[in-house]
């Protein structure tokens, strides 16, 4: 069998259509088929090859890392140098406060690891997103995802998450003593690149002081200097309590 039979055979698809385009090598922003055809790569890994494929600094990091070790321990036991280094970089692109990170495999991991520091330091119980929200496809992640075509077929989910409007100041009431976080992205993107106003930033931010209740912002899509700003937020003359980002 050809590279395409065993990949329809033996790889769950994703899609009922998939694209089988079957890329050979990747340089720059371009992909080559193994039918000689170059694609203008658009979609990037869905934001994560954000820097181009096989930059020379990137691979030049990559190849120097190998030839020193790659998995050691599970996280946070040894003292690792690309690990510290990152998270010192990243911490010095953050306002104070924002001065711990917690790294991880996939932006969906990343939101399970911030609902649960919620959890854990609030000891309450309630999430609140918001409607056609996405935060990621893992069951927690999911579960505060607002677009119930990628919910309905793994309910039952999280018990105890709402929905609220993003951008709605009077729905900011729901927020209460009872409220754990409130996860929201500073960029609503798979809703169709929606920007809440700069008021409504600093109203959430309010509630969540008056209430106790810790503000996660999702910066999976919007961080990383897409916006302008290294962080959206940065727009907003507002901090979050905990951040996520990925890509």
């Amino acid at each position: 069998m050809n590279n395409r039979q065993l990949f329809l055979n033996h790889l769950a698809q994703t899609t009922d259509f998939p694209l089988l385009i079957e890329i050979e090598k990747a340089e720059g922003v371009y992909m080559y088929g193994s039918d000689g055809k170059s694609y203008l790569d658009l979609i990037s890994g869905i934001g994560v090859s954000n820097v181009g494929h096989r930059h020379p600094k990137v691979l030049e990091a990559i190849h120097a890392q190998l030839d020193k070790y790659l998995h050691l321990m599970v996280y946070g036991e040894y003292v690792q140098s690309p690990q510290t280094l990152l998270a010192k970089a990243l911490c010095d692109t953050l306002p104070h406060g924002l001065d711990n990170v917690y790294l991880v495999n996939s932006g969906s991991e990343a939101v399970e690891g911030a609902l649960k520091l919620a959890k854990r330091y609030t000891n309450r119980r309630e999430i609140i997103s918001c409607v056609d929200a996405y935060h990621g496809s893992s069951q927690g992640a999911l579960s505060v995802g607002g677009n119930e075509i990628f919910k309905r077929a793994y309910r039952p989910l999280l018990p105890g998450v709402k929905n609220v409007v993003y951008g709605s100041f009077h729905q900011l009431e729901e927020i209460t003593s009872e409220t754990a976080a409130v996860i929201v992205e500073t960029i609503q993107g798979e809703a169709g690149i929606k920007v809440a106003c700069k008021e409504y930033f600093k109203a959430l931010r309010n509630r969540c002081n008056k209430t106790g209740t810790l503000l996660i912002l999702d910066e999976i899509q919007a961080g990383f200097g897409r916006t302008g700003k290294f962080w959206a937020f940065e727009h907003f003359d507002i901090q979050p309590d905990i951040l996520v980002c990925a890509k």
